[in-house]
């Protein structure tokens, strides 16, 4: 039950492009067929029937429960199916569905971690980026530094963004599948997104237009076919004005049996109607990952990750040993003050400042260079 790392021959840009139809075959991957649809219907009846009992027990914790149930089997599920379609995309064996859902729950928390520490990357970048603008307040020069940090700053974050949510986000996913560890997906997403960040949009957005036409269509089908039977359903069932879509979509929260039915089985449609898109989508991500990974040494960017890292890490020590020693010194009692009698030197042992001869505590000029000593 182990994960292939291994990446096909290098391809060009140009057949990359043609590569993402091949994200279709999805449709002909029936395992992941079967485990998505089983993960939305899963997620859409623990959501579903949580929903209508926190409804009618009027309790907000319940409906709190039923809506993290359903992320969950929606999570572990998707990433699950997304291990089952990278295994295609690289020709590995297939896997069953028992085997990849239990890989998923091994090794999906490290998308958790890297989204985490995406996060906590933008926040110290819009960090930096505000301590500037409160320099740039200064006054007559602030405004001439203003002229350079605003294009500056626009820039960063604009690239920030697209790199988050056009590759790192997207991809992040596909790098886990394929059997990375948290730092060697962000090693790996950092030096993609400084290579191949134009070449990797591009391949999104036709995927995107792939997936939106996929979509359009099933969604299309079902959507005509829901309207006529909601009709139908109307006038024999006398249901009347009932059978519309905010009816629908609050009829899990209350309503009578018929909406209650009606709104569970098509929150199940929909999920069922989601699964072609979501494949196609799923495999063209593990596309776009491979192509840009091909022919890629990552040991040089994982190196100075790793390097990075230890650096934190030493000063990260340094600083807690420090603040340990500071601790125990503050900690420790105080040394008792000695007597004062033991403070002041004996009257013997006083001397002239000036020659340095001895003198007594009570000499008002000094014997021997008459300096007046008092």
């Amino acid at each position: 039950m182990t994960i292939s790392t291994e990446v096909p021959k290098s391809l060009p840009f140009s057949s990359a492009l043609g590569s993402l139809i091949e994200a279709t075959d999805a449709i002909k991957n029936f395992r992941a067929i079967a485990l998505l649809a089983l993960t939305f219907i899963g997620a859409v009846l623990v959501g579903g029937v949580l929903t209508m009992l926190a409804g009618s027990m009027s309790s907000v914790l319940l409906g709190f429960l039923g809506g993290l149930m359903a992320f969950l089997v929606m999570f572990y599920g998707s990433n699950a199916v997304g291990i089952l379609l990278m295994r295609d995309v690289q020709g590995q064996p297939g896997m069953s569905l028992v085997d990849a859902v239990l890989v998923s729950l091994y090794t999906s928390h490290r998308l958790i971690a890297v989204v985490f520490l995406e996060f906590l990357i933008v926040l110290a970048a819009m960090l930096a980026i505000a301590i500037i603008l409160f320099v740039c307040k200064i006054p007559v020069l602030g405004p001439v530094l203003y002229t350079v940090v605003f294009p500056l700053s626009a820039i960063v974050l604009g690239v920030l963004v697209f790199a988050l949510f056009y590759v790192m986000l997207p991809l992040a996913g596909p790098a886990a599948w394929s059997g990375a560890t948290v730092f060697q997906i962000i090693a790996r997403l950092n030096l993609i997104v400084r290579t191949k960040l134009v070449s990797v949009i591009l391949l999104e957005v036709l995927l995107f237009l792939i997936t939106s036409f996929v979509a359009l269509l099933i969604f299309g089908v079902i959507g005509t076919g829901v309207s006529l039977t909601s009709g139908m359903s109307a006038g024999i069932l006398g249901l009347g004005g009932q059978m519309n879509m905010y009816s629908l979509a609050s009829g899990l929260s209350g309503g009578s049996g018929y909406i209650i039915a009606a709104g569970l089985g098509g929150g199940l449609l929909l999920a069922a109607a989601a699964v072609v898109p979501g494949l196609i989508f799923t495999k063209g991500v593990c596309i776009i990952y491979l192509n840009a990974t091909r022919n890629v040494d990552f040991s040089a960017s994982e190196a100075s990750l790793n390097d990075g890292l230890a650096t934190v890490k030493k000063k990260a020590e340094e600083a807690r040993e420090r603040a340990r020693a500071l601790a125990e010194q503050a900690a420790a009692p105080a040394t008792p003050a000695a007597p004062a009698a033991s403070a002041a030197a004996p009257a013997d042992s006083l001397q002239c400042p000036s020659c340095k001869a001895p003198v007594a505590s009570d000499d008002v000029f000094c014997g021997e260079c008459a300096h007046k000593l008092k």
